[in-house]
């Protein structure tokens, strides 16, 4: 037996949550993956997963077992990782998760450049229809949103920026609709926002005038368009069916256009950080260091919104 793949097995299959996707993680087969662990459990004399036909958990046995040799495993990758890479540039696959809306506006516009910095540096952006608020095991890289701040996990993760809920519109629109004044008079617009459970539907907009520390609660006018979809949201404002809601970091494109216009400049909805997380605590590959140092050189102050100023 070997005891070293036998642990990264069983590391992989609690991480990914199952054999099958941790036999594809491991570019090995299912056989293998639960040979080796079977494999492991003799050699140790005690049952470290508790299998049924629907559920797959650790036993205590395991908890403990796993606690142990998970820090084991990553300092040895580290140590591989830096040998095997010293005095060479950053390459490999490097797997990021992210919303549709970040990727396409912010990430694969980037990835021409990032490739020609890095050019051993395969990219591949899987996405998802909602903000992540917690990495995805199977990528090397996540970009999380929260409102306040990262639950705890065993993942670390790095601030990128905050963005900020913006009002936006066609030029098509804003000709036959006098552009609002305040952000009161939404209520008589045409006003694209998703509606649906846990969607609040009283909105808080702060003035962002110089001195100024106004905020108000607005009910926005109903619009004759309606989607679950941000995208299908955003479709519609291009074709100047109303005023439609957007995270700073997925109008800037838009805007930097022409093809949206922003309306209420000096105020602003609710914000979000934004966060490239990845597993473990320890180790930080050198692709993902790559990858953070050259997205922060592009957005720059964490603390601040790299998105409003288009």
């Amino acid at each position: 037996m070997n005891q070293l793949d036998s642990m990264r097995a069983l590391l992989s299959v609690v991480d990914q949550g199952g054999f099958a996707p941790a036999a594809q993680a491991l570019n090995t087969s299912r056989a293998k993956v639960t040979r080796l662990i079977q494999e492991l459990e003799a050699a140790l004399n005690i049952r470290l997963l508790q299998r049924t036909t629907r559920t797959l958990s650790l036993t205590d046995e395991g908890e403990v077992y796993v606690a142990r040799i998970r820090p084991l495993i990553e300092g040895l990758d580290a140590a591989n990782d830096e040998a095997s890479t010293s005095g060479r540039m950053p390459g490999g696959l490097l797997k990021v998760q992210s919303s549709l809306d970040f990727a396409a506006a912010q990430l694969i516009p980037r990835v021409p450049r990032l490739q020609r910095v890095y050019p051993q540096l395969e990219i591949e952006v899987n996405t998802s229809d909602r903000l992540l608020e917690g990495p995805d095991l199977k990528s090397d890289v996540t970009v999380l949103f929260s409102r306040q701040g990262l639950a705890d996990g065993d993942y670390t993760a790095f601030k990128l920026g905050t963005t900020h809920a913006l009002l936006c519109a066609s030029p098509r629109y804003l000709e036959a609709h006098p552009a609002p004044a305040h952000p009161l008079e939404l209520e008589q617009h045409e006003c694209l926002f998703p509606k649906g459970k846990g969607i609040a539907e009283v909105l808080r907009f702060r003035s962002t005038a110089a001195g100024a520390q106004a905020s108000v609660d607005v009910r926005p006018g109903p619009a004759r368009f309606h989607s679950h979809s941000p995208e299908a949201l955003y479709m519609a404002a291009l074709q100047g069916m109303g005023i439609v809601g957007m995270l700073s970091a997925h109008a800037q494109p838009y805007l930097r256009s022409g093809a949206l216009v922003r309306v209420l400049p000096d105020w602003t909805g609710e914000s979000w950080q934004v966060w490239l997380a990845f597993t473990g605590r320890k180790h930080v590959p050198r692709k993902v260091q790559a990858f953070l140092a050259f997205l922060r050189s592009e957005f720059g102050d964490p603390e601040a919104d790299p998105w409003q100023g288009v």
